[in-house]
């Protein structure tokens, strides 16, 4: 589905599983999608309505865009997924760069939203989820894309950091 603001044209791509029926409009001429929840900078939302397979088929549809798309979420949680993402111990020195930038930027407050899709694609641990890498370092070689997203988002809902 598309519709027109003015002369920009968005592209409306479901990315249910936070809610049912979620949506991200993305402007590819512009650049820019707007996703609500459904992606934050190293993060996406809780599961509230949908699974772990919804919302991994929804992020899956975000990925398809350039690596200069700018991400607009909804929420500014970056720092608190940066800690998230600090806990995994993982290997990942984008990540690792990519955590430092968010605790500098927000502890002198500045904005870290909005992010790029290339910068999500290569740090988020949610992004990830196909990656043999993180899920060797995650001890979740064998499960399905979607399992392994599940995993990693019950590991966020249960940190407390």
């Amino acid at each position: 589905m598309a519709r027109s603001l003015g002369e920009s044209h968005a592209k409306i791509i479901d990315v249910s599983g936070h809610t049912l029926g979620h949506i991200a409009f993305v402007f590819e001429q512009e650049k820019c999608a707007f996703v609500g929840d459904a992606l934050f900078v190293l993060g996406c939302g809780r599961l509230f309505e949908g699974d772990g397979n919804m919302a991994w088929a929804g992020l899956s549809r975000l990925m398809v865009f350039d690596d200069d798309m700018e991400i607009y979420c909804a929420h500014e949680y970056s720092a608190a997924n940066a800690r998230f993402c600090q806990s995994l111990n993982l290997s990942n020195q984008a990540l690792a760069a990519r955590v430092q930038e968010i605790f500098d930027l927000t502890a002198k407050s500045i904005p870290t939203v909005p992010t790029k899709l290339g910068k999500e694609r290569l740090t988020n641990p949610f992004l990830l989820a196909d990656k043999v890498n993180l899920l060797s370092e995650l001890e979740l070689i064998g499960v399905s894309d979607a399992e392994a997203f599940s995993k990693i988002r019950k590991m966020k809902d249960e940190f407390r950091g």
